[in-house]
């Protein structure tokens, strides 16, 4: 039998294991990871970095959006409504995420109260500051509104269906120190 010292090259030696402490942090990182997404799947929570990517996750059947909407209700014109879409009127809330906020609090009546109150304020606060040139509003108004989608959107302003959730009037606010 030849010697492989003799032609130049060595045996091959086997790589030594792994040290059992890197195998452990690294078996810790996957169970981190995977058990961190899979709580955020299962709690239905958004915590960074995990997700659990709500945003397409439903299939829509009904050709039907259901939203929530606040509606100023003017000083001088107490029987109309103005639709408060406009990010300067409740900056720094958004449509995309005012909407949704306001959805998780439907359930705690105070706090949606709460809540409204807070839009006033900012609305007029916002108005009086010159950052929007809104009516002076005398309260606002939280409604479920329904709309039968339109390819076209030809209904984008006028939804089918209203439904009040909530008033709150400038009456019923009280003044903060």
């Amino acid at each position: 039998m030849a010697d492989p010292s003799a032609s130049g090259s060595s045996p091959a030696r086997p790589e030594p294991p792994l040290p059992p402490r890197r195998i452990l942090v690294v078996h810790l990182l996957l169970v981190a990871i995977v058990g961190g997404q899979l709580w955020s799947t299962l709690a239905d929570r958004e915590r960074w970095p995990f997700s659990p990517y709500a945003m397409y996750s439903t299939l829509e059947r009904e050709r039907t959006l259901t939203w929530l909407r606040l509606y100023g209700v003017p000083e001088r014109e107490p029987a109309s409504e103005i639709p408060l879409l406009s990010d300067d009127q409740l900056a720094p809330f958004d449509q995309a995420r005012l909407p949704a906020a306001l959805g998780h609090m439907a359930g705690r009546r105070g706090d949606l109260r709460e809540a409204l109150r807070d839009c006033l304020e900012r609305y007029e606060t916002l108005r009086r500051s010159g950052r929007h040139d809104g009516p002076p509003l005398r309260g606002v108004r939280l409604y479920r509104v329904r709309w039968t989608l339109d390819p076209e959107a030809r209904n984008v302003d006028r939804p089918d269906r209203r439904t009040l959730v909530l008033e709150v009037l400038s009456s019923s606010i009280r003044k903060r120190p």
